[in-house]
């Protein structure tokens, strides 16, 4: 690649100037820096971009490791690395760096063939994630899903140093903690989460509780969110703990999405039975392989549609969206439509409950009935309507902690600045009249048993529940014909990448 970013050549905005996304009156927040044609792949399914900075150092495992990164070559590890996008396609994962360091080159791995995907069936690389170790911060991992199969790479030898498996179903997610990168958790489609530790080798064997009447570990598999009579794998990473499905309080569809809790043992998770649920994990060093199958927080009653991601914004405030809804007027079959998904803010009541401010926090959790199965402990803040053309959301923190939200449309990005979303329209009540005097007498005259007459449909003027559509930047993207598969933002907000089916836009932002 000709051009690279380089930190005297960016993306730095003027002090003196507001950013973009604080700045209403900016018509056009990005320009275009580069393209990256990818004519040698059939198809790009996914991105992730490098996500930590020098600054990094300070949050990363609390700060455990910050003078001793700051003194070491952590700023030429962040120089080499800043920028990078990890690709998913059709059968391997590429590696394009796009720092000024012409120590790293662009890297190809193609997916190891393993008994569980089909042969002679490529496989797509549907998920992939950026980690570190605690031991080694200087040479960031990858990890990255090939159906039901974990790949751990390491981009700077080249090499695949681990795979794991455990899921029986396709990986749809891969989440990296924000402060401890060696924790990451998958969802599948077999309706479970499961969390893991790149610091453990995997188990040799399986480590399930006992089923009564029998003495010996159940073999009941993925299905239960236990583990398979078969080695989990090879390298590094261990399965530490599963969220697992089912009735008694797990999700009851595939899971989709799941965000890591910024400064709590907590992750959210969201999929296709439209729930949204916030669970308890343990992190613990233990070798006990941990199982939980009742959320402290569960509800269906957010959005009407499969949920496709959900976000933390602060302790206790989620940012989900959701796809159109399959909808039928007045409850005839033959009469449906699509209705539009929604983005939606919310709080979560019953944080301080389980996690009471000034008090130690017990290593039982575990709520009642009417939390992990329909809980009614939150309150909607804003309900916003989505395209349906929209492919992908992703939300990211700037500099300035704003929150920014990236739509991925087939020919276009829409930017939104979260604290610029309105609050719902709630519907007023209705003023209170006398009842008309009604004469029964004529009325019945005029009624006639063979009247199928039916009331014509009102056009709807003003929609209740649903905020004002907010302040919104649109990025066009040259020569997408369709193909935008995904965007991702950095920088704290002054990159934008968008993805295309063999395309890769790079912009930056642009200067007043």
């Amino acid at each position: 690649m000709e051009e690279a970013l380089d930190d005297s050549d960016q993306m730095v905005a003027n002090d003196s100037n507001a950013p973009w996304f604080q700045d209403p009156a900016r018509p056009k927040p990005f320009t275009l820096f580069k393209t990256v044609d990818l004519d040698f792949v059939e198809e790009c399914y996914c991105t992730a971009l490098f996500p930590w900075s020098e600054q990094s150092s300070g949050t990363l495992w609390y700060g455990e490791k910050d003078k001793e990164l700051q003194k070491g070559p952590w700023k030429q590890m962040i120089s080499d690395w800043s920028g990078a996008l990890a690709i998913g396609t059709l059968d391997s994962l590429l590696v394009i760096p796009l720092s000024a360091s012409r120590s790293r080159k662009g890297l190809s791995v193609s997916v190891p063939k393993q008994e569980q995907n089909t042969p002679g069936k490529k496989t797509s690389v549907m998920a992939v994630g950026w980690a570190l170790l605690f031991e080694a911060p200087l040479e960031p991992l990858i990890i990255f899903s090939a159906g039901s199969i974990l790949y751990v790479l390491n981009p700077v030898k080249g090499e695949i140093i681990g795979h794991l498996r455990g899921h029986g179903g396709p990986i749809t997610s891969i989440v990296v903690h924000p402060t401890h990168p060696y924790l990451f958790c998958t969802t599948s489609r077999d309706f479970t989460i499961r969390i893991y530790d790149l610091t453990a080798s995997p188990r040799q064997g399986p480590d399930n509780p006992c089923w009564p009447p029998s003495k010996a570990p159940s073999l009941g598999g993925a299905p239960h969110g236990l583990q398979a009579s078969e080695p989990e794998g090879m390298g590094v990473g261990r399965c530490v703990s599963v969220l697992c499905g089912g009735p008694s309080g797990g999700h009851q569809a595939a899971v989709l999405s799941a965000a890591f809790h910024p400064t709590h043992p907590l992750i959210a998770t969201c999929g296709l039975d439209r729930a949204v649920k916030i669970w308890r994990f343990s992190a613990s060093s233990s070798n006990k392989f941990a199982r939980e199958d009742k959320p402290l927080f569960s509800s269906s009653r957010i959005h009407k549609a499969r949920i496709m991601s959900v976000s933390w914004l602060s302790t206790d405030t989620l940012v989900t969206h959701s796809a159109p809804a399959f909808m039928r007027r007045r409850g005839r079959k033959d009469d449906i439509y699509y209705e539009d998904g929604t983005v939606t803010i919310f709080r979560w009541i019953g944080f301080d409950r389980f996690f009471p401010a000034g008090q130690n926090i017990g290593g039982v959790f575990r709520g009642c009935s009417s939390d992990y199965q329909e809980s009614s402990s939150f309150t909607l803040i804003s309900t916003s309507s989505l395209p349906q053309q929209t492919r992908h959301i992703h939300i990211t923190q700037t500099f300035t902690g704003d929150y920014i939200l990236a739509l991925s449309l087939p020919d276009s990005v829409r930017l939104y600045n979260l604290a610029n979303f309105h609050p719902r329209v709630i519907a007023p009540d209705p003023p209170e009249r006398d009842p008309p005097e009604r004469d029964i007498e004529s009325e019945f005259q005029n009624v006639r048993l063979d009247d199928e007459e039916e009331e014509e449909d009102q056009p709807i003027t003003k929609f209740f529940g649903i905020s004002p559509e907010p302040q919104k930047w649109e990025v066009l993207v040259p020569g997408a014909q369709g193909g935008v598969q995904a965007c991702v933002l950095g920088f704290g907000g002054q990159l934008l990448v968008t993805l295309g089916k063999r395309r890769v836009c790079i912009w930056r932002e642009a200067l007043r």
